[in-house]
């Protein structure tokens, strides 16, 4: 059956991975109960709303389940019944066959190596589309040779199937862009790319979505604009970080900070005064000699139907909105706002966000304090039970910030279940050269102390036992050391 969907797909990879999203859309249709089993953050409420609003659509029974981790005791506790395993399960397959699980898999995560016969180790591709998992059908863009990294998110995935069920779920369009924003995927080079370009381009066409090129700055619906600018960058010579530089800039610019007693904020401008506010910025990087100024100046991604103060407006302020929730324990909460709803839950989540906000404040703020720690390649820090465990990857994306050129991989550790270590490890994109994936790195080292991990390219996460985290960290240390000699070797 032909999907809208269709026309926007131009790429042989993008079309072979939708027909492989029809095939699993079959059978979903073939389910009278279907358990959703979802991810936490952004990316995986994204995917958990579009999964449901799309069964709920199609008179199919369901339940949804929050996980932070799979392992063989979540599984075993899940409800009976077939289940889709929605931003998670790809780097799994081994222990969900293991448990009998018949399911599938929306997911954008690299499988575990450790889970590849070796015959497919260097070809993730093949392993993909030949391996034998009975029961298991799986929609990754690696199956197809995309990187789940950039290109598609698990949102996006898992759109892709609801949008082989039915046109309906156009509408859908706006959560998979919010996962894909909300796992970063627009850090590779400033915009959305790989089948996230094709979504963009469906959702401008049905007027859900705007893209804008503007200042790429978290809060312009909600921060007072002061705080927008100085907060927005680290890199703005006189403004960024320095209390009271923006105000003094917007009264240079005639630019009022209010609109009678109520503060302004980006999205309350005039085309003009944003034009002004650009051009004094642009003007003070190149006079700085700051020429890298993808991270300051790009594509934004609005919503033109959501009120313009709303977080729900600008799909990075969304994103932390979900954030919010399912990081305390509210995933029902953001799956729900995620798929539209703007009363009780919304308000819920808004207070959520507050609180959210003033922990990874205070979570940056006592990073910061305590100081970093180094080895011979990496940094890192541990929190014991000082911060959330499921905000520390966050609160490094916040540090790494401050110095976008560094190649030096960033881990932040927290307390987790007795007797584990949460540990999370975000690095910029100028680590790629090394030739490392630290998904990879992650699972490998997590293996060696008997932990777990996983992820993508540039940010992923393990679960170690308390006990060994120095041999975690020297193990990861130790690899990047052998990348960073080995390409030394070859200059």
């Amino acid at each position: 059956m032909t999907s809208i969907l269709d026309t926007y797909l131009r790429i042989d990879e993008y079309r072979r991975l939708f027909g492989i999203a029809k095939d699993a859309s079959r059978i979903i249709a073939e389910q009278r109960k279907i358990i959703i089993v979802s991810h936490i953050d952004a990316d995986g409420l994204s995917s958990s709303a579009i999964a449901k609003t799309s069964l709920d659509r199609a008179g199919i029974e369901n339940e949804v389940v929050f996980i932070k981790n799979l392992d063989p005791m979540v599984l075993k506790g899940l409800p009976p019944g077939f289940k889709w395993f929605v931003d998670l399960g790809s780097g799994s397959m081994n222990m969900i066959r293991d448990a009998n699980i018949e399911c599938l898999i929306t997911d954008h995560h690299l499988p575990d190596q450790f889970d590849i016969d070796l015959e497919f180790r260097r070809d993730i591709v093949k392993f993909l589309q030949h391996s034998d998992f009975e029961g298991i059908t799986q929609v990754n863009p690696h199956m197809v040779g995309l990187n789940g990294s950039y290109e598609i998110s698990g949102s996006g995935t898992t759109f892709l199937v609801s949008m082989a069920m039915s046109d309906e779920n156009a509408d859908m369009v706006v959560p998979a862009i919010v996962g894909a924003i909300g796992d970063v995927q627009d850090a590779n080079s400033g915009v959305l790319e790989g089948i996230n370009r094709s979504f963009i381009d469906l959702g401008v066409d049905i007027g859900l979505i705007s893209v804008k090129n503007d200042l790429r700055f978290f809060g312009r619906a909600t921060r007072p604009l002061s705080k927008f600018l100085e907060l927005g960058s680290d890199r703005i010579p006189g403004v960024s970080n320095l209390r009271g530089s923006a105000s003094r800039m917007l009264r240079y610019l005639n630019v009022p900070l209010k609109d009678g007693d109520r503060f302004r904020v980006y999205n309350d401008l005039s085309e003009d005064e944003k034009t002004r506010i650009r051009t004094e910025i642009l003007k003070r990087l190149i006079i700085a000699g700051i020429d890298d100024l993808d991270s300051i100046f790009g594509e934004t991604y609005v919503f033109p139907k959501e009120d313009a103060r709303s977080p729900t407006y600008d799909a990075k302020e969304f994103a932390t909105l979900l954030n919010s929730c399912g990081r305390y324990d509210e995933g029902l909460t953001g799956l729900k706002v995620a798929a539209g709803d703007r009363g009780e839950s919304y308000s819920k989540a808004l207070s959520l966000m507050a609180s959210h906000r003033r922990k990874l404040v205070n979570g940056y703020n006592h990073i910061m304090a305590e100081g970093i720690k180094s080895l011979n390649n990496i940094d890192y820090f541990y929190a014991g039970k000082d911060i959330n465990e499921n905000i520390v990857g966050i609160i490094a994306n916040m540090i790494l910030a401050r110095d976008p050129d560094t190649v030096r991989p960033l881990i932040t550790m927290a307390d987790s279940d007795p007797g584990t270590v949460k540990a999370s490890v975000r690095a910029n994109k100028t680590f790629l050269k090394i030739g490392i994936d630290l998904a990879d790195l992650f699972r490998r080292a997590a293996a060696t102390v008997g932990g777990v991990g996983g992820g993508h390219d540039l940010a992923a996460g393990a679960n170690i036992p308390a006990g060994r985290m120095n041999d975690f960290l020297n193990f990861i240390d130790l690899e990047i050391g052998k990348a960073v000699s080995s390409i030394t070797e070859i200059k």
